[in-house]
């Protein structure tokens, strides 16, 4: 792994010349170190990974000049182009609220995209318990302050919620709160999940029974979404499930290349 900066967004990734790229996109108040356990998989042997700290999170400073959910997909598309060749497909997995910034990115790079791997994004109302709570704040720094201590009495429970909460140390309010505003459009009436409905690329929806809501499974089997389900499994499967998550994205992806050669 290493690091650099493209407009002033950290980017950890491994480079495989002449390989296709995963790029990997956080939720809210996460930071790209979700994904750390991907570049010890064999997935880092397969392609390109690119993981970054969207503006606001981790270690990339807000930008005040990107700071809803649009624009973070517009600032992203500018940062593939750059990074990839014109023969290269892109391959993106996003994970929860991120998912609308995937499907906004694939709506725009349309056949430059090889897969999507939409994991646990929101595709219902329902699916933003967490990213609508700071609409319940007068401020962003009074939804910071409850929200951290509601994750930190959740970490002491779970060991899922600890690498959450140190994640979300590092997040911006103002950023959260952005991000928060800004998805409104997309959840209302499961826009979010329509639109990921018509997207034309290969695609899959991955969830587990533990946190995904009842109306979002009763979406998945209403449109009959590509998906896969994982028992018992919460909402971050990159690293409560890492070892089988990671495997099966390398087999699908190596699947796939085999059968378009």
């Amino acid at each position: 792994m290493q690091i650099t900066t493209i407009n002033n967004v950290l980017i950890r990734h491994n480079e495989i010349k002449q390989r296709d790229s995963i790029w990997f996109l956080h939720a809210f108040g996460d930071s790209g170190l979700i994904y750390q356990e991907a570049f010890d998989s064999k997935l880092a042997d397969h392609c390109n990974l690119y993981v970054i700290d969207f503006p606001g999170f981790g270690a990339s400073p807000l930008n005040l000049d990107h700071t809803s959910i649009k624009s973070h997909a517009e600032l992203l598309v500018q940062i593939i182009n750059g990074q990839t060749a014109q023969n290269q497909k892109v391959n993106l997995v996003a994970h929860s609220i991120a998912g609308l910034i995937g499907t906004r990115i694939c709506q725009v790079l349309d056949d430059q995209i090889n897969y999507f791997f939409n994991v646990e994004g929101n595709l219902t109302e329902a699916d933003s318990y967490f990213s609508s709570k700071p609409l319940q704040y007068e401020t962003a720094d009074a939804f910071y302050e409850s929200f951290k201590t509601e994750i930190f009495e959740l970490a002491q429970k779970e060991e899922r919620f600890k690498r959450y909460y140190a994640n979300l140390r590092f997040a911006k309010p103002e950023g959260m709160r952005n991000w928060s505003v800004s998805s409104q459009e997309f959840v209302k009436d499961n826009r979010c999940g329509h639109e990921f409905v018509v997207l034309s690329c290969q695609k899959l929806y991955i969830w587990g029974t533990k946190d995904t809501p009842q109306s979002t499974q009763e979406f998945i089997k209403q449109h009959n979404l590509p998906n896969r389900m994982y028992d018992g499994v919460g909402h971050w499967h990159m690293h409560e499930n890492a070892e089988v998550f990671y495997r099966d994205v390398y087999k699908i992806l190596t699947e796939n290349k085999d059968a378009n050669d």
